[in-house]
């Protein structure tokens, strides 16, 4: 990975994994990830459109996190009821991928 897209990888990463957001994990469905932020008490979804963002499912509006995302080449293997397996082909071809712990449901 080229240094931008090493940088860009761990802030989408440290972003997830925040204490600021303290999201908690419901499910994996579709290629979407189903968060639910403890510290806001809203549900988001992490979803893919050339860009993995966040959505709110309430309020509406997004965030992006990672872009120069593959059209679908990106995946999300739920290991545990806390960890995901972040899979993601950059639109250079670079592949990156990590495990995100997510914080325990209270």
């Amino acid at each position: 990975m080229n240094l931008e897209s090493t940088i860009t990888w761990h802030l989408f990463l440290r972003e997830l994994e925040s204490v600021n957001h303290r999201f908690e994990l419901i499910e994996v469905r579709d290629n979407r990830l189903l968060l639910y932020s403890q510290t806001t008490d809203q549900k988001y979804e992490l979803r893919e459109n050339h860009a993995l963002y966040l959505t709110c499912q309430d309020k509406g509006g997004y965030m992006p996190l990672l872009d120069n995302i593959k059209n679908h080449e990106y995946s999300f293997t739920q290991l545990d009821s806390q960890r995901v397996l972040i899979k993601v082909t950059r639109k250079n071809g670079e592949k990156a991928s990590a495990i995100v712990k997510f914080y325990p449901s209270k």
